[in-house]
């Protein structure tokens, strides 16, 4: 039973070294069964297939250079940035597993 947490974010994001490490820091607290796995989408831009967004062609075209994004066992969070949503998300997903199980 492991709840998966997917961060895709670009490097040249001027935030995201730092949310980065709050995030990681979040998760760690919530135990062994939590998973994080960070996708830069410079090296891996076939990782944004995976999950549409409406700004990709955008940052694509080099028009914008932020880019995060948060997926909880596949389900995007559009509120990324409240560190206390993502770790509810996770915590919700850590309970429906052990309902399933």
């Amino acid at each position: 039973m492991v709840v998966r947490v997917e961060v895709l974010y670009s490097p040249t994001c001027a935030n995201h070294l730092m949310w980065l490490e709050k995030l990681k820091k979040m998760v760690e607290s919530l135990g062994e069964d939590v998973m994080i796995e960070e996708t830069d989408i410079w090296d891996h831009p076939e990782a944004m297939r995976k999950y549409w967004s409406s700004i990709w062609p955008t940052f694509k075209e080099g028009y914008i250079h932020y880019f995060i994004l948060v997926a909880v066992n596949g389900k995007v969070l559009d509120w990324y940035w409240d560190l206390e949503k993502v770790a509810e998300a996770i915590r919700k997903e850590i309970e429906a597993e052990k309902r399933n199980s």
